[in-house]
């Protein structure tokens, strides 16, 4: 080896190197255990750390958010939030460690001696067309773990997007499963999510409209309407599930032949429709009894209506 060599070499050499070359070995042997030595232990160290950062880092979030989810799911009114709290804590400790993850691997693949700028180069370009030929997924991605962290609607909700309504079956960061009252499944990525309507919180109202002659007495219709409301709110099959007392809205519509009536009952939301049904039968039957849905008159057989 020359001393240009040499020199070199002793100027790239580390501790071990020089103690390798005090206690008698060559230069070149000295340099191929430093390297053979040092770097697995680098890399060893590597992911030692990263671990750790992974493991520390989880636990700050899981105290944090976790923290901060529990005093949300106090104020919620969902049967499922706690339940979500506990999803989002772990998701997003799960991105915390597939960071880590990712940024060790590289810099142990550095340490080692990997050149990774070709690497890097291909994954930017690779990363680039993949992103501008699947903008829609990333849109579909982000939006859903929206969805799951505003808590816009949960499993069993039932919601109304655009023109499509149904119950939510399943939910993912990508997509939404609805379930039509006929039976239909709804696929509705969650980047096309807009405006939705979730019927599902809360209160709703039992609304009834009813249509009746024009010739009927308004003050009869609407009293009838409200005996009928009170019936239904005092029946012991249905007054737990009536949180205020009923409103009669008054004439809601009117036109030539009919006005339209508007009644209406407060009830939790997943007993909305059938609170609406028995007033409907309710009210149908008072009506009824008051002859307001009187056929009309026939002419009689045989004459002429055409007029002469």
């Amino acid at each position: 080896m020359t001393s240009g060599a040499t020199a070199l070499l002793a100027a790239d050499a580390g501790w071990l190197y020089d103690l390798l070359v005090w206690l008698g070995v060559g230069h070149s042997t000295a340099q191929h255990l430093q390297q053979v030595v040092l770097k697995p232990v680098a890399v060893v160290v590597i992911l030692l750390v990263a671990v750790g950062i992974s493991w520390l880092g989880s636990r700050i979030i899981r105290r944090w958010i976790g923290a901060v989810a529990r005093r949300a799911t106090r104020r919620a009114d969902s049967p499922r939030a706690s339940a979500r709290a506990v999803t989002i804590t772990a998701m997003v400790a799960n991105i915390w460690r597939v960071v880590i993850g990712v940024i060790a691997v590289f810099v142990a693949l550095g340490t080692i001696g990997i050149n990774l700028t070709p690497l890097l180069a291909g994954a930017t370009v690779v990363g680039a067309t993949i992103g501008f030929g699947a903008q829609s997924m990333v849109r579909d991605l982000l939006a859903g773990f929206l969805l799951i962290i505003e808590d816009q609607f949960d499993i069993g909700d039932t919601l109304m997007v655009g023109a499509t309504s149904g119950t939510v079956e399943d939910l993912s960061l990508r997509v939404t499963r609805l379930r039509g009252v006929d039976g239909t499944i709804w696929f509705v990525p969650n980047g096309e999510i807009r405006t939705l309507a979730n019927t599902s919180r809360g209160w709703a109202e039992a609304m009834v409209d009813v249509a009746v002659p024009a010739t009927a007495d308004p003050d009869d219709v609407l009293h009838a309407m409200s005996d009928a409301a009170d019936a239904v709110a005092a029946d012991t099959r249905y007054a737990a599930s009536c949180l205020a007392a009923p409103r009669v809205w008054g004439v809601v519509a009117t036109d030539a032949n009919t006005f339209t009536s508007r009644v209406s009952i407060r009830t939790p939301t997943a007993e909305r429709e059938r609170i609406a049904r028995a007033l409907r039968e309710e009210v149908s039957r008072r009506l009824h009894a008051l002859d307001v849905f009187v056929p009309p008159v026939a002419p009689p057989p045989g004459r002429d209506t055409a007029g002469s």
